[in-house]
């Protein structure tokens, strides 16, 4: 059975011009939360370039680009539903705080080793993993946990400045990590994503949330809980259509983030100021893209939005590949940017304003397991094929076949995502809930 979910409907607004985000702030959690938001944000950024720049200081490889990249998203796949499963059993607060004050630690403990020289890439591989598993609790518990930080009639806000902050991190974290690698070292970048971790899971600590009502049918089994998860989710048509635009998203078009150290070093030959100049551009892009979803001020067109931004994200990613030339290629990044995070959070904010509140962080967490490993197994895979073909033509092959399934899926996601746009919800039935 369906209905509408409370008051939502196709004029449920992500916030008239500023207005709307403005309420959200007026909120004391929303604006700790999002203090702790922003600052875990911009130095995993500096963390991921960090990483990145280490591991082709150690190796020179695509292959090990593309494996440590997949090393530390993997995880996701496999723990991913179950930081769900935990952050909806056991409250999004806790698991919160619990996961980013971990990622903390391991953040330290690469830092003493890489000041120490004593970091190889096998031992930085192992580190990366366990920093996957934290994340794989983190993710689900944080997005999830927004919804209990505004008044409802804000949540699009809320949820369009979340969307913003994240994307903003992708400008500012790489350029803050350009600064730090270049005039610093990496050990000093790799500690700043500790501090990082350290003032976000602390602010964390200062929300005052209420803990929902128990649920209905009394406690169930983790399994059983995941799998009413998992069958909401297989049942709903216009999440399941959204998450198969997703996919192609994640696993064609995204990997190509963990391949720009190799294309400022081996197409661009410039140094990590380059690098950060190409991923700052491309985060620039994203940012204008979240701000304008979410200035954007209402809820209806985002399926047409959505699929005409992918597509053009599309196009903009073969111009990047298609030239040398540094100037054009920082342009390209920039609409790469723009439109696939356009398209991005479209998605996301369709998928939110329809799941049971009850399921939430269950159903992110399917969605994090596509938007987190599926640049993961990308990025495996290109970074095997550079190894043999060079940097270009994997990303565009990759792109090509995201093109070619775009296609296909693309009146599919039309038919069945429509609702989303209205807040259609599906009913949960006993005896899960």
């Amino acid at each position: 059975a369906l209905k509408l979910g409370g008051k939502a409907n196709t004029s449920m607004t992500l916030g008239s011009g500023f207005g709307g985000i403005a309420k959200a702030f007026e909120s004391r959690n929303y604006r700790i939360f999002w203090i702790g938001n922003l600052t875990h944000t911009i130095t995993v950024w500096v963390n991921r370039l960090a990483l990145g720049w280490l591991t082709w200081e150690l190796t020179h490889s695509p292959f090990w680009l593309g494996l440590m990249a997949a090393s530390g998203m993997l995880p996701t796949v496999f723990l991913g539903p179950v930081g769900g499963v935990t952050a909806d059993r056991f409250g999004h607060r806790a698991q919160l705080i619990a996961a980013t004050y971990s990622g903390a630690a391991i953040g330290i403990v690469i830092t003493v080793l890489v000041a120490s020289d004593l970091i190889f890439e096998e031992l930085l591989l192992g580190l990366v993993i366990l920093s996957g598993i934290t994340r794989a609790f983190n993710v689900p518990a944080r997005i999830a946990m927004i919804h209990s930080l505004v008044e409802k009639r804000y949540l699009a806000s809320a949820i369009g400045v979340n969307s913003a902050t994240y994307y903003g991190g992708n400008f500012v974290g790489p350029a803050l990590a350009g600064v730090l690698i270049t005039n610093f070292g990496i050990s000093w970048a790799i500690f700043a994503y500790a501090c990082g971790e350290l003032i976000a899971a602390t602010s964390f600590l200062l929300l005052k949330i209420d803990r929902p009502p128990p649920r209905r049918g009394g406690r169930t089994s983790l399994f059983a809980d995941f799998n009413d998860g998992f069958q909401y989710t297989r049942s709903h048509n216009g999440i399941l259509a959204l998450l198969i635009l997703a996919a192609v998203m994640a696993i064609f078009l995204n990997p190509y983030m963990d391949m720009l150290p190799g294309f400022a070093s081996d197409v661009f030959n410039r140094d990590a100021r380059g690098l950060a100049m190409l991923t700052a551009s491309t985060g620039a892009g994203a940012v204008i893209g979240a701000l304008w979803i979410a200035r954007r001020g209402r809820m209806e067109g985002l399926v047409r939005i959505e699929l005409t931004s992918l597509g053009l994200a599309m196009m903009a990613m073969f111009g990047f590949v298609a030239t040398d030339h540094m100037g054009i290629s920082v342009a390209a990044l920039f609409l790469v940017g723009l439109f696939l995070v356009t398209a991005h959070v479209c998605g996301t904010t369709l998928i939110q304003n329809a799941v049971e509140p009850q399921l939430r962080a269950r159903v992110i967490s399917f969605s994090g397991v596509i938007n987190v490993s599926g640049p993961a197994v990308g990025a495996l895979i290109i970074g095997w094929a550079a190894t043999m073909l060079g940097l270009r033509l994997p990303v565009a092959g990759s792109t090509g076949l995201a093109f070619l399934i775009f296609l296909a899926a693309a009146r599919f996601v039309a038919r069945n995502a429509l609702p989303m746009e209205a807040g259609i919800q599906q009913e949960i039935r006993e005896p899960g809930y």
